[in-house]
């Protein structure tokens, strides 16, 4: 991310840098993406558990969406919320599948994929020398002085909060305890597909509405999804997929976008941005983790109500100070085409 950031600054001064940034990332994400899809078209395909699920709608009402809560080890009742589950020569065969892939990716890198070198990045590294323990230091250092990194932080910890949720407390407490573990590989395909879609659209949508509205409308589906989802544990397979969609559509803004705003706001100081962005993605993944597994569903997700809203916040500070440094709408800040972009300032 950052060696693309930097190139396109670099080679591309004449042109708007976030045209190319946002459809890079777009193209990326959409193809990222696609792993919800392959993934679970084999795991559905495998996992085909044999005991039927049945629960009433009085232990579905009880037990599962917002009031659910991860069992305990020493529970007397060991996940009675789901179904026996798949056998262990699935579960072999499953493993023994995603472990062939495991292997076969690397080896396509090594052997198809050029190495950075022949585009001079040996010379850049060489150029900037910096260890480990140095760019370390400058992650902090980047966090701790710059305004505008503070103020995104909290939007970049909630993309790693709402994908944890997703993976961790969607597809248990709306799936799999109501509806039955069979049923997860099918959400995942279409919240994957909605968010592989979206990932490349949302790029020409951006160009014709701006930033914010995007930003925006990605907040809001997550808001209604959430307002939902705690007050109503819908069993009909159509509306969980509606809000698997929805989750997909917002997902996609958060990834590419995201990525490409650290790209544009950053402008020489890439690499310690997206170090940052890595750092505080992956505490939102374990923050997600670890309390969906230690609170009541109920709870966590007030938290991530509270959260999303002071994350949003935050990035419209920075399009308030980026509109007033500039004069104008940075960057398809507010309206679509393209705005020159001004030298950046220091932040």
């Amino acid at each position: 991310s950052s060696d693309l950031s930097s190139g396109i600054n670099a080679e591309y001064g004449g042109v708007n840098p976030e045209i190319l940034i946002n459809r890079f990332f777009g193209i990326f994400f959409m193809l990222f993406q696609t792993w919800g899809i392959w993934g679970n078209i084999v795991s559905v395909t495998v996992l085909k558990p044999e005991e039927e699920f049945n629960m009433t709608q009085d232990e579905i009402n009880l037990m599962c969406g917002a009031n659910y809560i991860v069992p305990k080890a020493d529970d007397d009742k060991s996940d009675s919320d789901s179904t026996s589950g798949p056998s262990k020569a699935q579960i072999y065969t499953l493993a023994g599948i995603y472990l062939c892939f495991a292997v076969i990716g690397p080896l396509l890198i090594a052997f198809f994929l050029d190495p950075l070198s022949n585009y001079g990045e040996d010379e850049r590294r060489e150029q900037e020398g910096k260890s480990g323990i140095q760019l370390l230091m400058a992650t902090f250092s980047h966090f701790i002085n710059n305004k505008y990194q503070m103020l995104i932080t909290p939007l970049t910890i909630w993309s790693g909060i709402e994908q944890g949720w997703f993976g961790a407390s969607f597809t248990v407490a709306y799936i799999k305890c109501p509806i039955g573990i069979q049923y997860i590989g099918y959400f995942i395909i279409v919240y994957a597909s909605a968010d592989a879609f979206c990932s490349v659209t949302f790029g020409y949508l951006l160009k014709k509405i701006g930033r914010v509205p995007v930003f925006t409308m990605a907040a809001v589906l997550n808001l209604v999804v959430i307002f939902i989802l705690l007050e109503w544990t819908p069993t009909t397979h159509s509306y969980l997929y509606l809000f698997a969609v929805m989750w997909g559509m917002a997902d996609a803004v958060w990834q590419t976008q995201i990525n490409a705003f650290y790209g544009v706001i950053f402008v020489g100081n890439e690499e310690p941005a997206f170090a940052n962005y890595r750092l505080w993605e992956s505490i939102g993944f374990l923050a997600a983790y670890l309390l969906s597994n230690n609170l009541q569903l109920k709870v966590f997700m007030y938290l991530m109500l509270a959260w999303l809203l002071a994350s949003y916040i935050g990035y419209t500070v920075i399009e308030v100070l980026e509109r007033k440094r500039t004069g104008s709408c940075s960057v398809y800040a507010c309206t679509g085409g393209v705005v020159a972009p001004k030298e950046q300032e220091e932040k």
